[in-house]
Formats: C-alpha cells, structure tokens, sequence
C-alpha cells in the first residue's frame, strides 16, 4: 500500500456535495405563510363567511360558487357576442372579427368574487369588485333562502356583507362609519327633514386585543348622530361591526332581526326545532357541524349581554 493511499483512507470515494436551495424554500414557505396568515387589508368590500370548524377551504368553493350564481342574477355579465349580427354582409364581417379580436386583446378585470386568507378558524372572507354591492347581494340570497326553505350549502352557516373595511382603530372606525351612515342616516321628506331610523349595533371581536365591544359599540352609536332612535328589538337598520385582528369590517343592513341574525339555520328553522322532533339525519348533521355549535354559543352570550343593558 502506497504512502498516499495510506495517508488518504485507501482509495475512499469522497462524498457527494449537496446543495440547499435557500429560494426555493423560503418561497415555498412564504406560500404556506401566506395561506395561514390574515390577508384582509382596508377598503376592501366582500362577505364574511361563517363556516364549520376545520373546512374553511371547502366553505370557501360553496361560497364562491353561489356568490358568483346570485351575482349573475343581479348584475348579468355582458355578451361579447350580442352585439354580432349573423346576418351581416361581407364588408361587416371584417369589421365584427376585428371586434372580436379587439376584445380579446382587452385586458380582463378582476374577477367579482375572491377569496382572501383569514388564518382564522370557522372565518371566510370573499372580496366582491364593483358593480357587486354586498348589502344587497346578501339580502337578496337570504331572501330567497328564507322564502325557498331550501338548503344549498353544507359548510356555511352565515353570510354576513361587508361594505368597507379599515384598522381597528376608533378613530378610523368613526371616519369609516361615516362614508356609509351618509347614505342610510342622511335621508329627508319632502318638506326636508330628517327622517328618523330606529337602530341596532351588532359587534363582534376576534383575536384583537387593544378594543372590546362596547368600545365599538359607543363609536358607532354616536357616530350615527342625533334623531334617531336605538331599538335593539325591531330595528329598522342593523350596524354590523367585525373586528378581527387589526381589521374592522363594517356595513349597515335591513331586515337583520327578520332574517335570524343573517344565520342561516335559523333561517330553515332548523335551530329552533324541537330536536325529539327532527329525523335522527338532521340532528347529527347539525350536532356534527361546530362551527353551527359555536355561532349558537355566541348568540345566547350577546342575547345575556342585551339583557343585562336593557336592565340598565
């Protein structure tokens, strides 16, 4: 054995270098950060999606799904081919591919409906893009479910709309809520005077630390402004306020009592069912889905809460 083989190990193939791809990484884990973390931003208008615990992603195609068929209903998406006309000469046909090829050419907006992290547990947020307004979007898929007694989703629970978002801070809660009182607060008779709203605040706080409810509630009841009237029993106009995390999402809607809190059991009537009285399929399915357990929860703690202040 030689001097060299000796000294070197006898011939040992040396070892493979490996290399770690340090971008591929980090991309990959600033996706699935990304995916887990609360993407919400301020103004942003959307729906919030109340969902079954753990099956945020399949609430998120329900609700996709049928955001998109009722935004279809309201605001039909305009025919590029209408405009072409069968019939047309030799000379027109020119003139209609160019059309056609013109409008391929156009870059395409944003889609209406998106889906936007919450990293939250039984919390979805969908952004909608003008011309979708959410106040009347949801009320008119809730209308219509309260009306067709027919359940359509597995996973949702509730649907509440969201006109604007912006931090939870209350001076920027107190300047947003003012952009959307103008349009509901604001309106006069014919002899020019202001026409009285009897109004609720509903509140919510998740994951945020530096405000409570009644906080919110405060800022928002006297933003609202003189000459109308709260009635937490039948109010004309219901103020929602979301906060989660460092986001608050605001609208006002009607018909909040009338529609069970905009929940979606409620509404079929399946919470309010005497349970000796349902199928045994029913009972399990809505015993199964906690996040159903868990909005049920919160109302009772908020109908406490309401009569502890009509004590006061």
């Amino acid at each position: 054995m030689s001097k060299r083989n000796g000294q070197f190990g006898g011939g040992k193939k040396k070892k493979q270098k490996s290399y770690h791809c340090a971008k591929e990484t980090e991309k990959a884990g600033a996706a699935a950060k990304s995916k887990s973390s609360f993407n919400v931003m301020p103004d942003m208008a959307g729906v919030l999606v109340m969902c079954t615990r753990s099956k945020e992603s399949r609430a998120v195609k329900e609700a996709l799904d049928i955001l998109q068929r009722y935004g279809d209903e309201l605001y039909p998406v305009e025919d590029v081919d209408a405009d072409v006309n069968e019939d047309d000469d030799e000379d027109d046909l020119e003139a209609s591919i160019a059309k056609e090829v013109a409008a391929l050419k156009k870059p395409k907006g944003r889609k209406r409906f998106a889906n936007i992290t919450t990293g939250t547990d039984c919390v979805v947020f969908i952004r909608a893009t003008p011309p979708v307004e959410p106040v009347k979007l949801v009320h008119h898929m809730l209308t219509d479910l309260d009306k067709t007694q027919t359940k359509t989703t597995r996973y949702i629970c509730r649907y509440l709309p969201v006109e604007k978002t912006c931090q939870a801070h209350i001076e920027d809660i107190e300047n947003s809520a003012k952009q959307i009182f103008a349009r509901h607060f604001s309106q006069k008779d014919s002899q020019g005077e202001l026409v009285p709203k009897r109004f609720a605040v509903a509140c919510r706080v998740r994951n945020c630390t530096k405000l409570t409810r009644m906080d919110v509630i405060n800022a928002l009841a006297a933003t609202v402004g003189p000459g109308h009237k709260v009635d937490l029993n039948d109010p004309e106009l219901t103020i929602i306020a979301e906060v989660c995390q460092n986001i608050c999402m605001l609208s006002v809607v009607e018909d909040f009592n009338k529609l069970k809190k905009y929940n979606i059991e409620s509404i079929l009537g399946i919470n309010n069912a005497d349970a000796s009285e349902q199928p045994k399929k029913q009972v399990k399915e809505v015993k199964g889905e906690a996040g159903v357990e868990v909005e049920n929860k919160t109302e009772e703690k908020e109908e406490e809460v309401t009569q502890d202040e009509n004590k006061e």
